[in-house]
């Protein structure tokens, strides 16, 4: 498809309207690094084919992509995760998938590296609501860009753990661990980089997020990971004031699973 300046203009100033009224200078340097050609014509497509109407403002901001509220036709909303297309970030994710059976013969394009890496997060959250783990739904995965449900109170982005009051810490550390126990059995996945920096709090209930690195159990780093991950939970609420013991939340997970 052939587009002009013209046409670009346009769609820039519709998608991302909200970077003319942010004088947050961390807001521009992102516009500057996400919004590449090839991604606003993924946003255009994901517009005409009407996934989605607008794209809002910015939620969040990692290491190797955005997330951004957008508004859909039906109205209500989603969100929209932007893996950006020129980061040195991603010369570390090859341990997260070399080892993955699901991806082999990747080489070493960088677009072909980042789009399989949309892919695989879209196909992780797929796999762990199908075994009953509180995750984000999965709407549709395009190149670089993942749409999916929008956690949130009405128009309002959900907190993350870290920022919450926890009145009832055991409840929410089983509902976590229960979700990790299932990751292992039903799933066959390991989050990779479980931390209270990527579980949402909606109405008092966790939601696990940014699922991109998730490996097969079967993964030559599984159990390094998974360890990494059950300290990271026992860290966390030990803080609360529970009494954790690391050896035995493995055992419970990984014993004839």
């Amino acid at each position: 498809m052939k587009v002009d300046d013209k046409f670009l203009r346009d769609l820039e100033s519709k998608v991302l309207a909200y970077r003319a009224r942010d004088k947050d200078s961390d807001h521009r340097k992102t516009y500057d690094e996400v919004f590449d050609r090839d991604t606003l014509m993924t946003l255009y497509d994901l517009m005409t084919n009407e996934v989605i109407d607008t794209l809002d403002f910015p939620i969040a901001t990692g290491k190797e992509g955005n997330v951004f509220r957008a508004t859909k036709h039906s109205g209500g909303y989603l969100a929209v995760k932007i893996y950006r297309m020129s980061n040195a970030t991603f010369n570390n994710i090859q341990k997260y998938i070399a080892g993955d059976e699901r991806f082999r013969n990747l080489g070493k394009s960088r677009r072909r590296t980042i789009h399989t890496w949309a892919q695989k997060e879209y196909r992780n959250l797929e796999r762990m609501r199908n075994a009953g783990i509180s995750v984000p739904e999965p709407v549709v995965c395009v190149k670089n860009i993942i749409v999916m449900e929008f956690i949130g109170e009405d128009a309002t982005p959900a907190p993350h753990l870290r920022e919450v009051e926890i009145p009832e810490p055991e409840k929410i550390y089983a509902n976590l661990f229960g979700s990790l126990k299932k990751l292992y059995r039903k799933a066959g996945l390991i989050h990779s980089d479980f931390s209270e920096y990527n579980v949402l709090m909606r109405g008092g209930e966790p939601i696990i997020i940014d699922v991109g690195q998730a490996v097969l159990k079967t993964h030559p780093m599984a159990s390094e990971f998974l360890t990494r991950d059950v300290y990271n939970l026992a860290r966390f609420f030990r803080k609360q004031g529970m009494d954790l013991d690391e050896k035995t939340m493995l055992r419970e997970i990984t014993e004839d699973a």
